[in-house]
Formats: C-alpha cells, sequence, structure tokens
C-alpha cells in the first residue's frame, strides 16, 4: 500500500469526521434556539404602559402578587422613598422595600392596582419599621387623586385612622438580581427554562413570562388564566406539565 493512498485515505476519514462534528454542533444550536425561543407573551411590544410603586412590606409576595395580575407587563422589586443614593439590601438607608410595576391601562387600570394594595395589607397598622413599611407612591396628579380618595374613603367606612402613607414617588432604585422574580428563582424547572431565554439578569427581570410564572408558583393567579397562557410562557412540556398540575389542570 503506498504512502500516497495512506495519505489519501486519512484525509478523508478526516474529512468525514470534521463533517459529522459540524453537523451535530449546527444540530444542538438549532436544538438550543428552539429551547430558547422568545415566549409568545413576551413578543408584544407596548406604547402606552403606565407604571405604579407600592411598597407592602417584603417585596417579595408583592411582585407575586402583582406579577399575576392580567395586563401588569413588566415588575421589579427595588427600594423607594429614602434620601440615600444607590441603597442596597445592606445598606438601605431611610429607603423602604418597594414593587413598581408597568402595566397596560387598556387591560387594567391603576384603580384596580390601588384596590390590590389596600387589600394586601391592614391599613389601620403602623409600621414597624421603614424597610417593611407600608406606602401607596403616586407618579402623577391622576395617581394622586385616587390614592388620596381611596384612602378617604378607607378611613370614612372604618371611622379608623389610616396608618399607610400616600406619597408621591421621588426615584426607584431597583434590587440586587437576586431579589427580582424570587418565588420564581426558588423552583429549578422553571427558572432553568427562563435562564436559557434571558441569560442576562434585567431581561428576565423585565419578561412578561417571569412575571406571570412568579406568581403562579406563589399561588396567584386562577386555574382558567394559567390554562390560557402555558403555551405562551416559554416552557418545555416537562414545565409545562408541572404548572398546569399545580391547578389542578391536565398537564397532557
Amino acid at each position: 500500500m503506498s504512502k500516497h493512498f495512506i495519505y489519501i485515505t486519512f484525509t478523508l476519514l478526516l474529512l468525514v469526521l470534521l463533517a459529522g462534528l459540524i453537523g451535530m454542533s449546527a444540530l444542538a444550536a438549532e436544538e438550543k434556539s428552539e429551547k430558547s425561543e422568545i415566549p409568545a407573551i413576551d413578543q408584544r411590544e407596548y406604547e402606552n404602559l403606565k407604571t405604579a410603586t407600592f411598597a407592602l412590606g417584603c417585596f417579595w409576595g408583592g411582585d407575586a402578587r402583582y406579577g399575576a395580575v392580567p395586563g401588569v407587563i413588566r415588575t421589579r422589586v427595588g427600594y423607594a422613598g429614602g434620601a440615600m443614593e444607590d441603597p442596597t439590601y445592606h445598606d438601605l438607608g431611610n429607603h423602604t422595600e418597594s414593587i413598581q410595576v408597568d402595566f397596560n391601562p387598556e387591560v387594567v387600570s391603576y384603580e384596580e392596582l390601588v384596590d390590590i394594595f389596600w387589600n394586601r395589607h391592614d391599613p389601620y397598622s403602623v409600621s414597624y419599621n421603614t424597610q417593611y413599611a407600608n406606602i401607596l407612591f403616586y407618579h402623577d396628579d391622576y395617581q394622586k387623586n385616587i390614592a388620596e380618595r381611596t384612602n378617604r374613603e378607607l378611613n370614612e367606612e372604618s371611622n379608623q385612622e389610616v396608618q399607610t402613607q400616600v406619597r408621591p414617588i421621588e426615584k426607584f432604585y431597583p434590587a440586587e438580581p437576586y431579589h427580582q422574580k424570587y418565588r420564581l428563582k426558588q423552583s429549578s424547572p422553571f427558572i432553568s427554562v427562563l435562564n436559557d431565554i434571558y441569560p442576562d439578569s434585567e431581561d428576565l427581570r423585565d419578561s412578561t413570562a417571569a412575571a406571570r410564572l412568579n406568581g403562579f408558583l406563589a399561588g396567584h393567579g386562577t386555574p382558567d388564566q394559567v390554562e390560557e397562557l402555558a403555551d405562551k410562557l416559554g416552557l418545555t412540556e416537562d414545565a409545562r406539565g408541572k404548572l398546569l398540575n399545580r391547578f389542578g389542570l391536565n398537564g397532557s
């Protein structure tokens, strides 16, 4: 057998092997792309979103509650109400843990969001510290009028003095990434899927799919709502089935 023949044979084998590796890489990339496709619920663009800010004690619970509300597009937890610039969780100054939501007023009104706020805490109880205070922040005169009116109505209905503060929002500082979508991040079958889609922490924080899942996993939302959205959240079949089962729905 000549050296020339051996060389040609070896070269051909090498090319076949290389072609196989390239094909496998392309297939893996295709599978990764399919798995990481942007969820349908995140593909819509909005032109007329409004923003609301609430402080309801620990911000994890409020973030989950508002995340499940139809019409709420984005949620983020953070710090508001204080004077110190760039607060952190371990150095809050006089800021309060808060939730900020971007919402579509064509689906959910500001007043409906305020109703959720009042129903999520005891407005007649004095907050025991600044970090976990109950505060209804308003962004403009329209929100101020609703905030102050609903505050007065509570006073009149109960003959008790409302202790919850109503204040203008000055600046909101987003909290650290590990505080965002806390309930979702405690459930590996779901957060692993969303992390594949949104490796950037801010993209994950601002995802409507992440907000809904964060709310659903905390027990908020209805079976009808979950069934309607199950195919729009970017989930794998396994995670989709687990979500449906949590709400007593057939996961098949």
